[in-house]
């Protein structure tokens, strides 16, 4: 049971994995078994277990599917001891910091000089991206260096959260990532990578 604590806020007890309190603005995932779990062990194996976003058809409001929220409490105790060899794995893999998958693309025209805003949606493979960073576009042999112009991605928050956050993370979809460059060539498939 929440009880309030020292500044008002509902604290929900400790994480039963890192001890760290719960408090009510901290975003909560529970368990299939009940068990609620802090917002940074669930960032540590957000990337084995990737959230999925999706509209239904004549719907406005975006559903969300937490594969995180069908784990017991042993499951994800195993999954958070399996999390620093699984991200070394995709790190050999693919030999970078970090990687996301490109989706879709849409072009965005700026005017007759200026180049087209280039904003792809996909998911963020591993490690992070933030909004200024210099990646690599790699696709079918091919590579171009370019900055992100911007990102947005729906929060990890409680489900039918209209809050967006700016950061590109592990196991997150993307609503977007833009790129503002002539004569870029990017596409669904392609990857783009930092480090």
């Amino acid at each position: 049971m929440a009880k309030k604590n020292e500044k008002g806020r509902y604290d929900n007890g400790p994480c039963p994995f890192c001890g760290r309190a719960i408090i009510s603005l901290d975003h909560i995932t529970k368990l299939s078994d009940g068990t609620e779990v802090c917002r940074d062990c669930v960032s540590k194996i957000r990337v084995m277990y990737p959230l999925k976003y999706w509209k239904k058809k004549g719907k406005k409001k975006t559903e969300r599917l937490d594969p995180i929220e069908k784990l017991s409490k042993e499951e994800f105790r195993a999954a958070m001891e399996k999390a620093p060899e699984y991200l070394e794995d995709l790190r050999a893999k693919y030999g970078r910091n970090a990687v996301y998958a490109v989706e879709d693309i849409k072009m965005i025209p700026r005017g007759w000089f200026r180049p087209p805003y280039i904003c792809t949606t996909g998911r963020v493979i591993f490690g992070y991206f933030d909004i200024g960073d210099e990646v690599e576009v790699v696709r079918r042999g091919f590579s171009a260096k370019v900055k992100i112009h911007d990102i947005e991605r729906e929060s990890a928050g409680e489900k039918g959260s209209d809050a967006w956050i700016r950061r590109g993370e592990g196991g997150y979809p993307l609503k977007w990532m833009v790129f503002s460059q002539k004569d870029l060539l990017i596409g669904p498939g392609d990857l783009i990578v930092k480090g």
